[in-house]
C-alpha cells in the first residue's frame, strides 16, 4: 500500500490539473517573498513556505520537492536575489519532507498529519538545510548554532500560522472532496 502511494506521488504530473495546481502553489510562494519581512541577511518572516508544504501534503513528496525548487528559483529571480543551491535544496526538502510525513498517515489531511508534516518539513528544510546554506553563503559571524537559534525563534510563529491556516483549509469537507478528485 505504501509503495502504491509513493508511485501515485510520482505520477502526479501526468494529471494536467495537478500540474496547474502545482504551478499555482509556486506562484503563491513567489508572492510570499514579496510580502516577507526581512530581518538582516539571514532572517525572513513570510508565508512563502506554506504553498510548498501544501504541495507536499496534497500532491506528494516528489511534487512537493518540485514545487519548492521552482518556487525558490522563480522567487529569487523575481526579487533579484542570487540563487543559492543549498537554500534551493532546503526549499525543496520542505515540500518533500512534508509529503513523506503525510504519506505515513491513512488520512493525510488529518490534524496530526498536517501538524507533523509542517513541523518536520520546517525542521529539516528551513532550520537545518537553509541554515547551513545561509552560513556558507553569508557566513555565520556569531556561529552556526546562534544562527540556528535565531531562525528557530523566528520560525515558531510562522509554523504556528501555517498550521492554523492549513487546519482551517483541510477542515472543509468540500475542499477535501475536491482535492481527492484532483489526485485521482
Amino acid at each position: 500500500m505504501q509503495n502504491e502511494r509513493i508511485g501515485r506521488s510520482l505520477r502526479v504530473f501526468s494529471n494536467i490539473y495537478a500540474m496547474v495546481f502545482a504551478a499555482v502553489l509556486v506562484a503563491i510562494s513567489v508572492t510570499g517573498k514579496f510580502f516577507s519581512i526581512n530581518i538582516g541577511l539571514s532572517l525572513r518572516i513570510g508565508y512563502e513556505n506554506l504553498p510548498i508544504v501544501l504541495g507536499g501534503i496534497i500532491l506528494g513528496p516528489f511534487a512537493g520537492l518540485i514545487v519548492g525548487l521552482c518556487a525558490d528559483v522563480c522567487g529569487c529571480i523575481a526579487i533579484g536575489y542570487s540563487i543559492n543551491p543549498i537554500i534551493m535544496l532546503g526549499a525543496g526538502s520542505i515540500g518533500m519532507t512534508a509529503g513523506v510525513i503525510s504519506l505515513l498517515f491513512k488520512n493525510r489531511f488529518s490534524p496530526i498529519s498536517v501538524i507533523l508534516s509542517d513541523i518536520t518539513g520546517h525542521i529539516i528544510g528551513s532550520l537545518v538545510v537553509k541554515t547551513i546554506g545561509i552560513a556558507i553563503y553569508y557566513g555565520a559571524e556569531k556561529g552556526i548554532w546562534v544562527l540556528f537559534l535565531e531562525r528557530l525563534i523566528t520560525y515558531i510563529p510562522v509554523i504556528i500560522f501555517e498550521i492554523i491556516i492549513m487546519l482551517l483549509l483541510f477542515s472543509s469537507g468540500h475542499l477535501r472532496k475536491e482535492l481527492n478528485k484532483l489526485l485521482k
